[in-house]
């Protein structure tokens, strides 16, 4: 979730100088018209009477404030300590729920021998579901509570989950202990997370996002889970991670915080936004990425072993990914701000896809499995590092909030079933991987159609910072 003050501007279309915002141009010239495309039937006039957006300028003219040059000269002290507990946040939820490749092998191996890949990657499938589902109801609450409630109700169901799951024995219990119990703690801890940070920040609103979502612990969850397992057995692994989990979200709710008042009146669907092409579009490439992305972490550890590495290695195949992964969440969040984060989110998605052709699907030795696990990982964590960003670049101010709640909700269908379909087509093949690496690489690809067709909408210079 996302949420920006009353009068962010959305052009970053314009000039290289434009993402800056409207107060580097309130000195000497009109602030420009949010959204970009004031003439397209979805812009921003086409949601806000004249009247409105003649007081929203009025009062951007005004505004002589100094552009900040720092995140401190931004968010000042109470903005640094929320970006800090979003950080742990993200760290103890978003870590764990990446790392599901690791139980994945697991279960294969023990519990859930008898169940096919398939029916096993349905718990990770639901864990995402809910997680990004629930997005949508809690920005809602966001709004109307702020985050400490919210924080701190997931901090407890999010630590009964683990402790669930470390007694689970059967399939339908890691169901409702590690898909659905977890996944909605994880979505009131990692929501909020992300939605208090760009509170603080509007100028530096790409590299807070990165900031807190660079915390996603998933370069330490598989390593600790491995170590613990053979060492502590599983209960005690999954106990132990969940204790961890329980001082992180600690931390995360005493340290984030909001400025923004109260607001119990926001709708909790926004059925207008759905006339806007470039943000229906979006939310279309968001969920074509989605039906691909989390099919590597869920099998890398698994495709490992197929091509005769140890399971550990195929653990540290995926904490090298999910540590890529984390550079490409937070760096591409700092050039996101200078050069826009259309033109930094298209060409991930294209370069994720293509990394699975080029390298994974020819990948038979740890050297090459490596590379592609650094190269994935970065561009997938670049083009999901950078969602809310682009969602917010294209909304009005007002709607921010209940938009980025509804692409979540997009998002979150074919994250349930990318997964399951990948280990189906893995099935039907009778144990190859071709096919659930070649559909892996054309729904990126896809998606990367689709938020081109975005860029060339707002603007059709390939050059503009959009």
């Amino acid at each position: 979730m996302v949420y920006q003050p009353a009068h962010a501007t959305c052009d970053y279309t314009s000039s290289l100088d434009s993402h800056q915002g409207i107060e580097s141009k309130a000195a000497s010239q009109p602030a420009p018209a949010p959204c970009g495309d004031t003439s397209s039937s979805g812009s921003y006039q086409d949601l806000q009477s004249k009247d409105a957006s003649l007081v929203a300028r009025t009062e951007a003219d005004h505004d002589t404030s100094p552009i900040p040059t720092s995140l401190w000269a931004e968010g000042g002290f109470l903005g640094c300590l929320t970006l800090f507990g979003g950080f742990v946040g993200s760290f103890a939820t978003m870590g764990q729920v990446s790392s599901f490749g690791t139980y994945q092998a697991w279960y294969a191996g023990h519990q859930l021998s008898s169940y096919s890949p398939s029916e096993i990657s349905w718990i990770g499938g639901l864990q995402l579901w809910v997680m990004m589902f629930s997005g949508g109801l809690i920005g809602r609450l966001f709004d109307a509570y702020g985050p400490t409630l919210l924080l701190a109700s997931g901090t407890l169901i999010y630590t009964l989950s683990l402790m669930m799951t470390s007694l689970a024995t059967r399939y339908y219990q890691f169901m409702i202990a590690q898909g659905f119990l977890l996944g909605l703690g994880a979505g009131l801890v990692y929501n909020p997370c992300i939605a208090a940070s760009t509170t603080r920040f509007r100028h530096f609103a790409g590299t807070s996002s990165g900031i807190v979502l660079s915390g996603s612990g998933g370069a330490v969850f598989p390593l600790l889970l491995q170590r613990l397992l053979n060492s502590v057995g599983f209960a005690w692994a999954v106990r132990i991670q969940g204790f961890l989990a329980l001082a992180c979200c600690i931390i995360a709710t005493l340290t984030i915080s909001s400025p923004l008042p109260r607001n119990k009146n926001t709708p909790w669907i926004d059925t207008q936004s759905f006339r806007d092409a470039k943000y229906v579009l979006v939310c279309l490439a968001y969920a074509l990425i989605c039906l691909g992305l989390f099919i590597p972490s869920t099998y890398i550890v698994q495709y490992a072993q197929a091509q005769g590495l140890s399971e550990n290695a195929g653990f540290d195949l995926l904490s090298i990914m999910n540590a890529a992964n984390t550079v490409g969440r937070i760096v591409p969040g700092w050039f996101a701000d200078k050069l826009g984060r259309l033109n930094l989110m298209i060409p991930s998605a294209l370069l994720a896809g293509s990394s699975c052709i080029t390298l994974w699907l020819f990948a038979h030795d740890a050297a090459t499995l490596a590379a592609f696990a650094v190269l994935y990982g970065v561009f997938a964590g670049a083009t999901m590092g950078l969602d809310v960003a682009v969602t917010a670049q294209i909304s009005p101010p007002e709607n921010i909030g209940t938009r980025v709640g509804m692409s979540y909700a997009f998002m979150s269908i074919p994250s349930l079933i990318g997964s399951p379909i990948g280990g189906a087509i893995y099935a039907r093949q009778h144990g190859a991987y071709s096919g659930m690496i070649v559909f892996t690489a054309i729904f990126n690809i896809l998606g990367f159609v689709f938020l081109l067709a975005v860029k060339l909408m707002i603007n059709r210079n390939i050059f503009v910072v959009v």
